[in-house]
């Protein structure tokens, strides 16, 4: 569901290049290791490892692991709780943990706390444009579940500017623009989302949704399809085929009316 896992994973290398890694900085990358592999039992060595004073570095691979094993409500507060520890120490590393916190708020519905660790996370200046265009994408999100489209439209704006190969802030881009009524700029962004990402499910999806709006039928039922194709066990793929069957609901044929005597 999240993309938890590869943008932590940054968090692994030390922001300042060190000859010789401390303990602690081992520890953490192996708890990172684990906690992709095996989330229990790295949710139980960091809680472990954070008694025995393991500092931020364990809080951040404690809230890592829970995530990772979809635990989301436990993860924001020790993942505040290691970004606010960092950003004390002068660790760079804290707007990534913020970015993580505000990302782990999103997945448990947690959308106040995310505009506001994600601000935090904006306000350093050590992500890099990449990061931050992640970090919009998951601002804008959180955003638009606030009821504040328009600046959710901005968020993602600045998102496709800071990193224009970001194939989720051009299909969110398409997503929103569709929901606000912006066919054509939905049916830009999600061009270029589909060049980004020709195998996608999702971006098939929204491309079936998009032409369904806009009154192409054929062009849905073939985008439905592909989805289908791509990724036949998916959330997807179930949704594609609930719209083709409202698709083919609408376009049968009605049987003709009996004639009245």
């Amino acid at each position: 569901m999240s993309k938890f896992l590869p943008i932590l994973l940054l968090c692994a290398a030390p922001a300042i290049a060190q000859p010789l890694p401390t303990l602690d900085e081992v520890q953490f990358q192996e708890c990172l290791k684990l906690a992709s592999k095996d989330p229990a039992s790295a949710v139980s060595d960091a809680s472990l490892w954070a008694q025995k004073k393991g500092g931020y570095l364990a809080r951040a691979c404690h809230g890592f692991a829970l995530a990772t094993d979809f635990k989301f409500d436990l993860a924001v507060p020790i993942l505040t709780e290691a970004a606010t520890m960092a950003q004390e120490k002068g660790d760079p590393r804290a707007a990534r943990f913020w970015a993580q916190a505000g990302n782990a708020a999103i997945a448990a519905g947690q959308p106040d706390v995310a505009v506001d660790a994600l601000a935090k996370a904006l306000a350093s200046k050590s992500l890099n444009n990449a990061e931050r265009a992640d970090s919009e994408v998951d601002r804008a999100r959180a955003l638009v579940a606030l009821g504040k489209s328009a600046d959710g439209e901005a968020a993602l704006a600045t998102a496709r500017q800071l990193a224009p190969e970001n194939g989720s802030a051009w299909l969110l881009s398409a997503t929103l623009a569709r929901r606000l009524n912006k066919l054509p700029d939905a049916l830009t962004y999600i061009q270029t989302s589909a060049a980004l990402r020709p195998r996608d499910p999702a971006v098939a999806l929204e491309a079936g949704n998009i032409a369904i709006v806009a009154g192409d039928d054929a062009t849905a039922r073939k985008q439905w399809e592909q989805t289908i194709a791509i990724a036949p066990d998916s959330r997807q793929a179930v949704s594609a085929k609930a719209q083709l069957a409202a698709l083919a609901a609408v376009t049968a044929t009605p049987e003709t009316e009996p004639q009245s005597r």
